[in-house]
């Protein structure tokens, strides 16, 4: 037999709208601990808001309908008022939509209140707003920008444990201590910053939709600090001897052929350079939007481009490059194209090209870590280093910083001086060796006639 649902009738307003709040006991639920859930019962039908919180029986009291304290430990007493501090304010703002539907004169039942509420109020809590926002970007097909936030909503939700945050207590004491527990949990500075900034992104957006209070920055004293970390360019030797290495067709050649491609294309990424159409080439330049940034890019395209992008034409159609591909069962590849007769049938298929787009860029790169000890690099080839060594090699012929974040598509310039930091230290180790070269001059004993020869110039 299942356990009976514990109910508390908290109030019944005039109208005949009854308000009460159970844990939803199921008998297929398999663990001991209940979701508390807030019903509304009018005009015969029933509406119920879910809350985040998952109790014992013995942590609810059905009588005062709120939950209680069963442990003398300190972590679970915050837990137990937060219930409550949530409670509170959900039944204030059940009774509010209550009394305005009254006021309208129209009729509606428990259903109708349920449903203003969840479209009024859910989007106050941290998680709400996250996944959200997260459901958003999948349905714009952003799902790099959806994994990076769903990866930020798992890290605080591990931070903030049983407790739920409205946005309006994320203070700054809060992401401090959301910053606090990052580093303790080992994480990198720049794994950190990540997250904060993440953070920081999905509060801004809720500030201006108006689910976040105005006026108050909890970010405004978190330093976004970002390590130097290995840069990732390589010299004219290495490119040379990658584009002049004799391949024999298959995956080997065609690894090799995209780390060209995305140099030759100014360093274009390499989702980029998967989702490129062969619609995006319009005679002999390439139009396409930074899929990061939705920023229009126009890239001229060179002859040795030219011939990567013929070798692929028939066999990667509608794409420019064979990324995008999946094995079609009679030993060959065929492009993986969306399919779906309706919204949702169309975004889920989006969803599972975007992870055969993780599978095959995690082959490709397997594939450069190949063709990198076949040629006796030190460092393995990535995609990334074919973006920052064009970067590199522009700032080395003297263009223009500027010019060269347009290029790569940067939203600053800032993000273009992380590039190109190696760059300029580069050269200021070189001028140091010219400078520095008289200790070795002093070391050489000069000839008498050299000696006269300066006398003469003195």
């Amino acid at each position: 037999m299942g356990i009976k649902k514990k109910k508390i009738q908290i109030r019944t307003k005039p109208g005949g709208t009854s308000v009460k709040v159970m844990l939803n006991v199921r008998k297929d639920t398999t663990s001991d601990r209940y979701t508390l859930v807030i019903q509304i019962l009018r005009a015969r039908r029933r509406g119920v808001v879910f809350t985040p919180f998952k109790l014992l029986p013995e942590e609810f009291d059905p009588v005062k309908g709120r939950a209680v304290h069963n442990l003398n430990i300190r972590e679970h007493r915050r837990f137990v008022d937060n219930v409550n501090r949530y409670l509170r304010h959900q039944l204030h703002e059940i009774g509010r939509i209550v009394s305005e539907l009254e006021y309208g004169g129209q009729p509606f039942d428990g259903q109708d209140v349920a449903v203003a509420f969840r479209e009024r109020y859910d989007n106050r809590y941290v998680h709400t707003v996250f996944r959200t926002q997260i459901e958003e970007l999948l349905r714009q097909g952003r799902h790099g920008t959806a994994g990076s936030y769903r990866s930020t909503l798992a890290a605080f939700a591990k931070f903030a444990g049983r407790r739920h945050y409205q946005l309006c207590e994320l203070d700054e004491q809060a992401v401090m201590e959301f910053r606090d527990h990052l580093v303790r949990e080992g994480l990198s500075v720049n794994t950190v910053t990540f997250y904060l900034s993440k953070l920081r992104a999905v509060y801004n957006r809720a500030v201006r939709e108006g689910f976040a209070p105005k006026g108050t920055d909890p970010f405004e004293s978190v330093h976004f600090r970002v390590e130097k970390t290995r840069k990732l360019a390589v010299d004219d030797t290495v490119l040379r001897s990658v584009a002049g290495a004799e391949l024999p067709r298959g995956p080997l050649a065609v690894a090799r052929d995209l780390f060209l491609a995305s140099f030759y294309c100014r360093g274009m990424s390499f989702v980029d350079m998967a989702y490129l159409r062969q619609r995006d080439i319009e005679g002999d330049v390439i139009r396409y939007r930074r899929r990061k940034v939705g920023q229009p890019l126009t890239v001229k395209i060179i002859p040795p481009l030219r011939a990567i992008l013929d070798r692929y034409r028939e066999i990667c159609s509608p794409f420019a490059l064979p990324i995008l591909m999946v094995r079609d069962g009679k030993g060959g590849f065929r492009p993986f194209e969306v399919s779906g007769s309706d919204p949702a049938g169309k975004r889920r298929s989006e969803q599972e090209q975007y992870r055969q787009y993780l599978d095959n860029r995690s082959d490709f790169l397997r594939l450069l870590r190949r063709l990198s000890r076949q040629l006796g690099l030190e460092r393995n080839l990535t995609f990334n280093m074919a973006r920052h060594t064009w970067a590199s090699r522009a700032r080395r012929e003297g263009i223009p910083m500027a010019v060269i974040s347009e290029a790569l598509g940067h939203t600053s310039e800032k993000t273009t001086r992380i590039y190109l930091d190696e760059l300029e230290a580069r050269r200021i180790d070189e001028a140091n060796d010219i400078v520095s070269s008289f200790w070795d001059d002093a070391k050489k004993k000069p000839s008498s006639a050299s000696v006269g020869k300066r006398q003469d110039d003195l």
